[in-house]
């Protein structure tokens, strides 16, 4: 297997590690997260394995409950019965997610991203984490406005919808795709104006083509994969890549089983052919990491690529297939600067 002269800082541009603590770990095995426990698919020691510099710390503002249609409709995005999501409370969890973040901030000495200088400081620092607020669906914001409070609290990024379709736009998990709504219109250009990353993982095609058209800034799709090579909504098809390159935005390579493969235990061989089916047809400009680790909630990861800290098998992979040490270095954290910077300043 091919290695890397130096393994370079990374970015991760979707992890659920907030609803690790809210939802009794979302099946993986509970401890410190300043401990290495076997068998969880993220934590702090994984992380200084991996060079992992700054997370994309996602808030999940709902709940788990019974709903039998709509863990249906989840079994077919995911190939596996989950519970249904309610917004019952969206506003209270907001905060106890980001009083979360800023409870392990203070504990293990993790900074909260609030601006470009503060990222960069973080990857040439060896020692130092960074979480980057993410709000992942905006089902608690009552207005666009509400980003101005959130930004003020530390958000620096946000998705559109999650599975759902709600007052901003469709989730990829509704049946009639109404794409991007008026109100959602305006909290894309409220974010743009705020310097706040728009996010269209969960979204719809029309949603996520919407955004693309609107948004004057370099778009995120943090953790998702190729439809043509998996057919699931979830995915992002050729359209939405198409546009997304031209808006000079990144998509995230998810580690998300069955979006990755329909072979009921994925590798990361399959993994990487997502990386190269985007590669040959946009270069390393468009494509970034985005795990979802933490929050897969019992969904296989791929066979190789587990957890962070196997994260330079993945790199290995990659230069295997032909790629670069600078296509690496894009992937790894360069491009998600790029659109940092694009949005931040």
């Amino acid at each position: 297997m091919n290695k890397l002269a130096n393994l370079p800082p990374s970015i991760d541009l979707h992890e659920d590690i907030s609803a690790y603590f809210l939802y009794h770990g979302g099946g993986a095995p509970l401890g410190d997260f300043s401990e290495d426990i076997p068998g969880r698919d993220a934590d702090i020691p994984k992380y200084r394995r991996a060079n992992i510099k700054c997370v994309f710390a996602a808030i999940f503002p709902g709940i788990e409950t019974f709903g039998p249609e709509e863990s249906k409709a989840l079994l077919n995005l995911y190939g596996k019965w989950l519970p249904a999501t309610r917004y019952r409370v969206p506003q209270s969890i907001l905060w106890e997610h980001i009083s979360i973040y800023y409870k392990m901030a203070e504990t293990y000495g993790i900074k909260i991203v609030e601006n470009t200088g503060d990222l960069e400081n973080c990857l040439k620092n060896k020692k130092e984490l960074c979480f980057l607020l993410h709000l992942e669906g905006a089902e608690a914001l009552d207005e666009p406005y509400d980003l101005v409070i959130l930004k003020k609290l530390g958000l620096r990024s946000i998705g559109i919808t999650w599975n759902y379709m709600n007052k901003y736009g469709t989730g990829c998990g509704v049946s009639k795709d109404l794409g991007l709504t008026p109100d959602g219109e305006e909290l894309v250009k409220t974010a743009n104006k705020l310097g706040i990353v728009v996010d269209v993982a969960h979204a719809s095609k029309k949603t996520a083509i919407d955004v693309l058209e609107v948004s004057k800034k370099p778009v995120i799709i943090s953790h998702a994969n190729v439809r043509r090579i998996v057919d699931k909504a979830r995915n992002v098809d050729d359209d939405v890549l198409e546009l997304l390159h031209k808006n000079k935005g990144v998509i995230g390579f998810s580690a998300i089983g069955p979006l990755i493969s329909s072979k009921p235990k994925p590798t990361l061989d399959d993994l990487i052919q997502h990386f190269i089916y985007v590669y040959e047809r946009y270069g390393a400009d468009v494509m970034a990491i985005g795990t979802d680790f933490l929050g897969l909630l019992g969904l296989p990861a791929p066979e190789g690529f587990e957890s962070i800290d196997k994260l330079p098998h993945l790199y290995s992979k990659l230069l295997e297939k032909g790629l670069s040490e600078k296509d690496i270095n894009k992937i790894a954290y360069e491009n998600v600067i790029r659109v940092l910077k694009a949005n931040f300043e």
